[in-house]
């Protein structure tokens, strides 16, 4: 106990000086709007550059799961191309017409434990990544971009209370918003289908369209329960998706050319 008193009564003004610094440093970062902005521009590139090294360790441990999986999405595009222009002849591509874009990027960090999950991605502003941009791997929908700085970019994830994705039935015409509710890693619901439409287990659940962010029929999970509760009018329907979110380490942003003139005319009132 003597020997503890004389170590406080030796560097005691030395941890007091740093606390107050902590202190003063808390308070600068919390009421002044400039020095916060700073702050958090700051943090997230120390983060984002943590997190890449972290992925890249990471990286050499899956590297044959990898070059297997990039096998078969190589496989699935060699097949497309096969059928639409024959082997030998090299696709011709107009890509002058196209509305969209895609913009590869790798997954370096992510949660699926929170209620509210986040991805992190190794392209920033730098790379053309805007908020609101979607978010997608070979497998369907992954979330959607909410935060960039110059080499990262942040996007909510499916699995995330807040997120709402403009979804529809493939084929049959009806669509609502899919929304994650009960912190199930593998499942959706679907909101604000009528009851009387048309529905069965294993429908394809598809983006609408309906927004700036997905254009329409990108693959998200297919139907695995529905029933009307009593006094409702719509389904509650749950969707499995097709996503492992866990597993995802390659996705893609979409770049809507016509985004910002949609959301011109929409937000007119």
């Amino acid at each position: 106990m003597r020997n503890l008193l004389l170590f406080f009564a030796k560097y005691g003004s030395s941890f007091l000086f740093i606390l107050l610094e902590i202190l003063c440093f808390y308070l600068i970062v919390n009421f002044n709007q400039s020095q916060r902005s700073i702050f958090l521009y700051s943090s997230n590139l120390i983060t984002g550059k943590l997190y890449k090294e972290k992925q890249k360790v990471t990286d050499v441990f899956q590297l044959s799961d990898e070059i297997d999986s990039l096998r078969q999405e190589n496989a699935v595009l060699l097949r497309r191309v096969l059928y639409y222009e024959g082997y030998g002849n090299p696709p011709k591509i107009d890509t002058s017409t196209f509305a969209y874009d895609l913009i590869p990027s790798r997954v370096i960090n992510q949660s699926i434990n929170s209620r509210n999950n986040y991805m992190t991605i190794d392209k920033g502003a730098r790379d053309g990544i805007r908020i609101d941009m979607g978010l997608i791997s070979n497998d369907g929908v992954l979330g959607i971009i909410d935060n960039v700085n110059s080499k990262y970019s942040r996007a909510i994830s499916l699995l995330n209370s807040n997120i709402r994705i403009s979804a529809s039935i493939k084929n049959k015409g009806y669509f609502g918003n899919l929304l994650w509710r009960n912190n199930d890693t593998e499942r959706m619901n679907l909101e604000a289908i009528p009851k009387h439409a048309n529905i069965a287990v294993g429908d394809s659940i598809v983006t609408s369209g309906y927004s700036t962010i997905f254009p329409a029929d990108i693959f998200i999970g297919k139907i695995e329960t529905f029933n009307v509760r009593k006094g409702a009018a719509n389904y509650s329907i749950t969707v499995k998706l097709n996503n492992d979110l866990s597993q995802t380490k390659y996705a893609y942003i979409i770049n809507n050319y016509s985004q910002e003139a949609q959301k011109e005319v929409e937000l007119v009132q």
